[in-house]
């Protein structure tokens, strides 16, 4: 049987049946609005690169050696100063790149393939005109990748995971970072769906190392109980804990007493209110 559809139509089948949703680096789109077409189209070159198998979705691999290229002895004070040690750092090569002004943070897929390269702008001009995380770009290779292919640290907190039969899901890089530097790479459990989205593959990848119980870490997006970000957070939760239920045990971290700050991660303001919201996370 043939069906004809229209090119928005057929694209965002294409998307929505590779779980591109993820794609895009960081934005803060309202909860349910739609990709332009312009932008899902630009989604369409690296489907080409992706390899699909039985068991798993093989990501284009770049050259390391550009790692090589980034400054590794510069102080990148704003991150100390939130707390991330520097030995977590250096363990997760993350660099800085003069060229752009921006924290480089590599990423690795579960086999600890070199598959994508993110950065993560100092400048709050260039954070305002590009987000302040995006894909870098050098000798006109842009080092991106499908997030929702993969999840960030997953190649460091596998192990962790397995024994605890626990993961917990951040938002950001960042927070995999802070995690590791309070209670050691050791008793690593996290990683990030750079993003506010977890995908199907994603959920898979945790699933395949044997957890009972996935923990959704998101950031706080709302200012008070009740107001319309509560409501789009509390939509986005339900939505993920109804896709993800069957599969297994889904709980949230989410901070109802409002002991963290507007847009903050739960790990954002110290290991007290990390514990005291991880001791209180939701149980549906």
């Amino acid at each position: 049987m043939h069906i004809q559809l229209s090119l928005h139509s057929a694209v965002a089948w294409i998307v929505n049946y590779f779980h591109l949703s993820g794609y895009e680096e960081d934005t803060d789109e309202s909860f349910g609005e739609e990709l332009a077409d312009w932008k899902i189209l630009e989604n369409y070159d690296r489907i080409q690169e992706i390899k699909v198998s039985s068991e798993q979705v093989v990501l284009k691999e770049y050259d390391i050696s550009i790692l090589d290229r980034f400054n590794y002895d510069v102080q990148l004070t704003p991150w100390l100063n939130e707390d991330i040690a520097s030995h977590i750092l250096q363990f997760a090569q993350i660099g800085y790149y003069p060229g752009t002004d921006q924290i480089t943070i590599p990423h690795f897929d579960i086999d600890n393939r070199f598959i994508g390269l993110r950065g993560r702008y100092l400048s709050e001009e260039d954070c305002e005109l590009y987000g302040k995380y995006r894909p870098i770009k050098i000798n006109n290779i842009l080092y991106n990748h499908p997030l929702g292919f993969n999840l960030y640290n997953l190649n460091n907190s596998k192990d962790n995971i397995m024994k605890t039969k626990k993961a917990i899901i951040f938002e950001s890089e960042k927070s995999c970072l802070k995690y590791a530097s309070y209670f050691g790479v050791n008793n690593d459990i996290s990683v990030a769906c750079c993003g506010s989205n977890i995908s199907l593959y994603q959920i898979q990848l945790l699933l395949n190392l044997g957890v009972e119980e996935i923990i959704i870490a998101f950031d706080r997006q709302f200012q008070a109980i009740g107001d319309k970000e509560f409501k789009q957070l509390k939509r986005k939760l339900l939505n993920l804990y109804n896709k993800y239920k069957n599969f297994v045990l889904i709980s949230f971290i989410f901070d109802k007493e409002l002991i963290t700050d507007y847009k903050d991660a739960p790990i954002d303001c110290g290991i007290e209110n990390f514990l005291t919201l991880f001791n209180e996370r939701i149980i549906l």
